[in-house]
């Protein structure tokens, strides 16, 4: 049995890291606390409903890259393994089907459904071979077997520079990888429906290689005749095929996606709810409202300082936490992007070029007072991208830059920026003067860039504030359009940074900032050749001050995700691996059960 300091969890539902933000929708007129109907409410007791702040990007795993695409994505396809966060250590340990079914000892727990394609798995003596042994007993929701050509041929695409997959750095180990593109022929292997084998060109540590070759895949008889320059624009990207405990009934973008159970699933089973509506609601006022009101049943990241009032106005909520996997940054484009998109020519950006003006930038904001007056006991402030709750590589050492706007001003005149007339600092005539951008309907980041704006403008820098719609503003993003916005990661629970701060700027898709650093590149490559993952941890402390040290964003603070929850659910655990990671599990109570 699974301790509980451990929870088990899909390898699919982890890959997403960026999050996302989203569009408006009006307050629901079917609360269930309004309506008048025995009808209305039976059918509230067969759905449940989450309020998100944007909809999701993509429903294919390929492409998706927001928090709500990797949701959806991870009920709707199958996943290749199985894994458990160890809160103990911070370790992320991956789980064989065979192996598991072994060691559980109840009559109960040998009834659960098994949750993976893969039975098994081997790695090679010289860690150059991993070989997968899948299920035959698992099917497309059209009746296909998923077989090891499935994963194969997903492989290509992420790795197809025509189709530029964020997720290209977890090819890199694969064999041809190291002469500038895989050969997928010799790579990955598959001699016959229930046998996948990935070949590597260097020893790979093997839960690493677990991590990387876990990738969600897609259905190759569905996909196969879409060219990769129509793949991201395909009609299929709409109506997704899967082989998850759920499937996609309807999607009315930036308004409501709505998946249904599927009876034939064996992923690890049809979801236990027949209905799950994702609605969209970028305003955090009217998605408090629904909750309150009962029009929906989950939202995430509510004010601590809301708790209180909600929790008095509607009994059956709760307030449900997880731990330290997401923060909020201030990114600096550390390289001029208009000339990187002209010419292809890396230079440093005329504002953020420079590590010491970066660094002036972190001690001018006043960090502890964003956590203070918002997330209060829910947030500590950011180091790197390392957390806290990655015991094991954590650099503990770290002490965080402080608000310290005379060190700051200090900074910024030893790099030549100096007040002018109007006292905003300018240097060879240029102003220090730029927008800063962020997300619609993120209340914590309306809040902490106000007071952003009013710290920069203390020591003479003029920091306008701008808000785009969430799939806009991320897609600027991804196209590297914005010089400096805000923004949040929620990390891998592995440690595998290329993806985020790798110096190749066409294969590290999320490296949004355009930073580069040779050193942080070899200790990835360092940390990797290390078989046991402890025997990484000196290469992780020093990437840690490195990031400490060069400021390619300002990490501003971890938060403790706060998320209102009605208490007609039952069986949530929310971990950090997210608040949905076990839906599939998730059950209704029927409202005239739940006590007033």
């Amino acid at each position: 049995m699974i301790d509980d300091k451990k929870r088990v969890f899909s390898t699919s539902g982890i890959m997403g890291r960026l999050f996302i933000a989203l569009v408006v929708l009006a307050l629901s007129s079917c609360s269930r606390h309004n309506a008048g109907s025995g009808k209305a409410r039976t059918a509230m007791d067969s759905t449940l409903v989450i309020a998100m702040l944007g909809d999701a990007d993509y429903l294919n795993p390929v492409l998706g890259s927001s928090v709500t695409s990797s949701n959806i994505i991870g009920l709707i396809y199958p996943s290749l393994l199985q894994s458990e966060f160890d809160t103990a250590t911070g370790l992320l340990n991956y789980i064989a089907l065979e192996k598991k079914l072994r060691e559980t000892t109840s009559g109960e727990a040998k009834k659960t459904p098994k949750g993976a394609v893969a039975k098994s798995w081997t790695m090679s003596a010289d860690h150059k071979t991993l070989t997968y042994i899948l299920r035959s007993d698992v099917f497309w929701n059209d009746g296909k077997p998923v077989v090891s050509g499935d994963f194969k041929f997903t492989y290509t695409l992420y790795g197809n520079p025509v189709i530029a997959s964020a997720r290209q750095q977890y090819l890199a180990e694969l064999v041809g990888a190291e002469k500038g593109g895989v050969d997928f022929d010799k790579a990955i292997e598959t001699p016959n429906d229930t046998t996948l084998v990935f070949r590597f060109y260097k020893p790979v540590p093997e839960h690493l290689a677990l991590f990387h070759t876990s990738l969600t895949p897609l259905p190759a008889h569905r996909w196969k005749n879409v060219k990769p320059g129509e793949f991201r624009n395909s009609p299929l990207n709409i109506k997704p095929l899967g082989a998850g405990p759920y499937q996609l009934k309807s999607w009315q973008q930036q308004q409501e996606l709505v998946l249904g159970s599927s009876p034939k699933s064996d992923l690890p089973k049809p979801g236990t709810i027949p209905l799950i509506t994702f609605r969209v609601v970028p305003d955090y006022t009217v998605r408090l409202t629904q909750l309150q009101t009962g029009a929906v049943d989950v939202v995430e990241n509510i004010k601590p300082e809301d708790f209180t009032a909600l929790l008095k106005a509607n009994r059956q909520l709760e307030i449900k936490t997880v731990g330290l996997r997401v923060y909020d940054y201030v990114g600096w484009s550390n390289i001029d992007q208009g000339e990187y998109h002209k010419s292809g020519k890396v230079i440093p950006h005329p504002l953020f070029g420079s590590s010491r003006v970066r660094l002036a930038l972190t001690h001018a904001i006043d960090r502890e007072a964003i956590i203070d007056g918002y997330l209060k006991q829910y947030g500590v402030v950011c180091n790197t991208d390392v957390s806290p709750s990655l015991k094991w590589a954590y650099n503990d050492r770290i002490a965080p830059h402080a608000f310290d706007q005379a060190r700051a001003t200090a900074l910024l005149k030893a790099e030549g920026w100096l007040p002018g007339a109007d006292g905003i600092l300018q240097k060879q005539g240029k102003r220090f003067s730029f927008v800063l951008y962020t997300n619609s309907g993120n209340a914590r980041r309306n809040y902490a860039s106000v007071v952003i704006q009013q710290n920069l403008r203390s020591i003479g820098i003029d920091c306008k504030l701008d808000v785009q719609e969430s799939n806009v503003f991320f897609e600027n993003l991804h196209q590297r359009k914005l010089d400096a916005w805000m923004a949040g990661w929620a990390i891998g629970l592995e440690i595998d940074p290329l993806d985020v701060w790798g110096s190749d700027l066409n294969k590290s898709r999320f490296n949004f900032t355009g930073y580069q650093n040779p050193r942080v590149d070899q200790l990835c490559d360092l940390a990797k050749q290390k078989m046991d993952p402890l025997g990484a941890k000196p290469y992780w402390l020093e990437y840690q001050e490195i990031l400490h040290r060069d400021q390619p964003v300002s990490f501003l603070y971890w938060m403790q995700e706060t998320q209102g929850f009605s208490k007609r659910i039952e069986g949530e655990e929310l971990n950090i691996a997210g608040s949905f990671y076990n839906i599939d599990d998730w059950r209704l109570r029927p409202s005239a059960n739940i006590a007033q």
